[in-house]
């Protein structure tokens, strides 16, 4: 997900929010999401109890990996596919899901993939899926499950109660590790202006923002799954988005030096699992600093992206260019607006505005209230 502010050039644009597993997944979970056609079908497989291995893709790849059944090469309709899946053999759709190409087909599976699937079907969907890169569908005939198989991903579609209970759990999960996000980027702003952050503060934000992200795409994958069933669901308010997008450049503000550039920090922390997400040496690490210790009191400065994005119509590639100018927030903020106004892209009218923006949090800035909140349970 790359997230952008609707309206507006984003000084936030172009943040990886998910890495590329997650991002395939929930293509894929989409292209199968109650109300479409392509679910349509399957459901009626379920119901049906026919079972059923559907592979999306009509590539000479995947074409060439399978033998025998029949060409068919149609316009697809759900009941079409439910009746095709009637036979033992894969079906293959075109890669827009609107032809059914061939029915009935055996897959030429390489024996050298693994799989720790145990029934047949599955094993197959999961060994193609990994051999091509493509989408494998496999529909249980005895426990009347949906599989998705994608690469070296495995989804399991789950019944609407379970669903239900689990979204509105994320959706409590969800409010109160905002509470604390918002807690901690306060302290941070706090901080920030007065010159004196630390690793210990940082740390706690980008653990703090990363948890808020992943509840909202585990929240998202529930909306996504539910399909036209989630109507009751409560609805992501976009300032949480930007709340999301601002959190996510505190990496990008302090990111060590040594380090390359900031996207592979972004990967790196967003691969992380749960339980090393909650170490704040883990966290540490990846930003390029010794594991959290002793070190944790050290002051950092920002560079200024973050706070540079607070700023009403400031693009990302202005603050770009006056990050690479003053390097730091505390010399971006002592800088003249003569000075400001020689980076590009910066006219006096922004200059100014950039200059009194800066002067108002810093003089408006209160201490914030600590809230402890436990996240991390």
């Amino acid at each position: 997900m790359w997230y952008s502010i609707k309206g507006e050039v984003s000084a936030v644009q172009n943040i990886p929010t998910e890495n590329q597993r997650e991002r395939e997944l929930v293509a894929a979970l989409e292209l199968l999401s109650p109300g479409t056609s392509l679910r349509e079908g399957i459901d009626s497989i379920i119901q049906g109890k026919t079972g059923g291995l559907i592979v999306v893709g009509d590539t000479p790849e995947i074409l060439n990996l399978t033998e025998g059944g029949f060409r068919i090469n149609s316009r697809y309709t759900p009941m079409r596919l439910y009746e095709l899946a009637k036979m033992d053999g894969a079906i293959i759709l075109s890669e827009d899901m609107k032809r059914i190409v061939r029915a009935n087909v055996t897959l030429r599976l390489n024996p050298s993939i693994e799989s720790s699937e145990t029934g047949l079907r599955h094993r197959a969907a999961d060994k193609f899926a990994k051999q091509t890169g493509h989408i494998v569908l496999a529909v249980s005939q005895s426990r009347n499950t949906l599989s998705l198989y994608l690469r070296n991903q495995r989804y399991i579609f789950r019944e609407r109660p379970i669903l239900i209970s689990g979204a509105n759990q994320a959706m409590l999960a969800l409010t109160q590790y905002v509470k604390a996000m918002q807690n901690a980027m306060a302290i941070l702003n706090w901080v920030e202006l007065r010159g004196d952050a630390t690793l210990a503060d940082v740390v706690t934000a980008i653990q703090l923002c990363e948890r808020v992200r992943r509840t909202e795409y585990e929240l998202n994958r529930y909306r996504i799954e539910l399909g036209t069933q989630a109507q009751s669901l409560q609805l992501i308010p976009s300032e949480l988005t930007a709340e999301i997008e601002r959190g996510l450049l505190v990496i990008k503000d302090y990111y060590h030096k040594s380090l390359p550039d900031a996207y592979q920090v972004y990967e790196k922390i967003l691969r992380l699992d749960a339980n090393s997400l909650a170490s704040r040496s883990t966290v540490s690490t990846a930003l390029g600093y010794p594991p959290e210790g002793s070190n944790a009191a050290e002051v950092l400065e920002p560079r200024g992206y973050r706070m540079l994005s607070l700023i009403p119509r400031t693009p990302l590639n202005v603050i770009e260019n006056i990050v690479q100018r003053f390097k730091r927030l505390g010399a971006i903020a002592n800088a003249t607006v003569a000075e400001l106004e020689t980076v590009e892209g910066v006219c006096k009218a922004r200059a100014a505005a950039i200059k009194e923006a800066l002067v108002e949090m810093k003089t408006a800035a209160v201490q914030p209230e600590i809230v402890a909140l436990s996240v991390f349970e």
